[in-house]
């Protein structure tokens, strides 16, 4: 098999390593974290390697491993806590009636939803491109955003969208904002002079897999990078370094992890922060109840103390395509992948 990258595919160190995204406010827009996705194999490849830990901080310091194969696992809270089963009118007996397709490049779940009004020339369609201007993002061009209408709930006047052109898209100006649909050429209004509109600013993602016995999504997050773009996660485009460049490998950090609670606008533009709600391929919306990066099960390595000036070597490490190594620590403890990518056969 050919090589595709060689040597040092990834390092982070906890505390000190920034992240970054959009939305981010500070001047600077860095963010500290104690855990990182470091390190994802890529589309038609094997990973074959070693990962030392290297503590230089003064006294002994805990650390994590896990072989993950998601950004985030989204819990759904209790089945008590959700809606009634359309179809039925009864509370739903359990998380397997509910239906979240996974694995592919057309298997996503989406939080972020608008409810709109003043509707014309529609319905609109679910999966056709939604376009609007917001003058909050940029002057001209900039301001133009795009968005995929993940599910179209029309009964309710709702649109949940996906792969937004800025994660802020829908913190709109004040006044009034039109959307308008590329495919239905339907047009709706959302803003100050329709009353019961509001946004709710989410999250997008491909489903990795949906547990259906314990109600846990393993998402992976439209925006999250780490070695590989998750914007183009499962395409033939998907985009990664492909230089043997670890710095431009390892630093391209930015994520804007999934929370428990939503921002939402309503039309005066007053803000609230609701329950994070999914939806499902029915239109079944669901609350989540817990957000976690990697489940016990997933850990390889959990609270190893390593002493201080003293190294940790976890060699045997092979990872198949998009499949993932978390670390984690409360110590600035050093990380580094060692190892070489390979061209992978694929089943046709």
């Amino acid at each position: 098999m050919a090589v595709k990258q060689n040597g040092v595919l990834a390092t982070f160190t906890p505390t000190v390593s920034k992240y970054t995204n959009k939305a981010t406010t500070a001047s600077l827009g860095q963010i500290n974290t104690n855990g990182w996705m470091m390190y994802t194999t890529p589309d038609a490849t094997l990973m074959s390697g070693k990962l030392f830990v290297s503590n230089n901080t003064g006294s002994a310091a805990n650390i994590n491993v896990g072989l993950v194969e998601q950004t985030e696992i989204l819990q759904l809270d209790a089945l008590g806590n959700q809606p009634n089963d359309p179809n039925t009118g009864s509370s739903y007996t359990g998380y397997g009636q509910l239906s979240f397709p996974s694995g592919t490049n057309s298997d996503y779940t989406s939080s972020i939803v608008m409810t709109y009004s003043n509707i014309a020339s529609g319905p609109f369609i679910t999966g056709e491109t939604l376009t609007w201007t917001n003058t909050n993002r940029g002057a001209g061009a900039a301001a133009n955003m795009v968005a995929i209408i993940h599910y179209a709930d029309t009964a309710n006047n709702q649109l949940w969208l996906r792969s937004m052109t800025h994660p802020l898209a829908l913190e709109l100006p004040a006044g009034d904002t039109t959307f308008t649909g590329g495919t239905s050429g339907a047009t709706a209004s959302i803003g100050t002079s329709y009353a019961g509109t509001n946004v709710r600013l989410g999250h997008s993602g491909f489903v990795r897999f949906y547990d259906s016995l314990t109600g846990r999504i393993f998402f992976n997050n439209y925006e999250f990078r780490n070695n590989l773009d998750y914007e183009y996660l499962y395409f033939p485009s998907e985009s990664r370094e492909q230089n043997n460049n670890n710095v431009n490998r390892s630093n391209g950090r930015i994520w804007r992890p999934v929370a428990t609670t939503v921002t939402e606008y309503n039309n005066a533009g007053g803000a609230t922060t609701p329950i994070t709600e999914v939806i499902d391929q029915n239109g079944v919306k669901l609350q989540l109840s817990s957000v976690t990066q990697c489940a016990a099960e997933q850990f390889i390595v959990q609270d190893k103390q390593v002493a201080d000036n003293d190294t940790f070597e976890l060699s045997g490490l092979i990872l198949g395509a998009h499949q993932s190594i978390f670390v984690s620590s409360t110590a600035a403890v050093t990380f580094n992948l060692i190892g070489y990518e390979e061209i992978a056969e694929v089943a046709s």
